[in-house]
């Protein structure tokens, strides 16, 4: 009995390998391309263009709307001034997440009221306390944060006008 039982699962296995191969499907035929007539260019007589006239930027801009990365490519900012008014700083600190080990790149942009702006970067390996600072103005400046993540790419996680703050207001 235990030997007819061998024979047979064995017959199954050699009759299964033998047809594994047999029951992909058939490969379309190819297909043959018409050509297609190319239209015949007609050349039109030069025209005179105005120079297009690019308008600088004026201010800081208006913040846009942010991005929310998925729980498991978080990472949280702290984003303040340093308080001394005459030497000031802008600093925007990473205080950890879920995103510390997965997340390959930060890029902080940070733009003064003049419009003025500078661009600043954390790279891998991330840890706590990692920053970024900027020379700001004692008024108000505008930081946007990016975060790039790996299924999500780039995105921006932080866009605010942030108010500088005296030590003693």
């Amino acid at each position: 009995m235990k030997s007819s039982i061998l024979v047979i699962s064995l017959v199954l296995v050699v009759a299964f390998v033998l047809t594994a191969g047999c029951t992909q499907n058939a490969t379309p035929p190819a297909v043959t391309q018409t050509p297609v007539a190319s239209p015949v260019a007609t050349p039109l007589p030069p025209q005179a263009t105005a120079p297009v006239a690019t308008t600088p930027k004026v201010g800081m801009g208006t913040p846009g709307p942010t991005q929310m990365l998925p729980p498991n490519y978080m990472l949280d900012f702290m984003v303040q001034g340093n308080g001394d008014t005459a030497n000031p700083f802008m600093v925007v600190t990473l205080r950890g997440g879920n995103g510390m080990n997965f997340d390959s790149r930060v890029d902080v942009i940070f733009t003064k009221p003049d419009g003025s702006s500078q661009q600043d970067f954390m790279l891998p390996p991330f840890y706590v306390g990692q920053y970024v600072s900027f020379p700001c103005s004692t008024y108000q400046n505008r930081m946007e944060i990016w975060v790039t993540a790996p299924t999500v790419g780039k995105v921006k996680t932080y866009d605010e006008i942030v108010p500088f703050k005296a030590i003693n207001p």
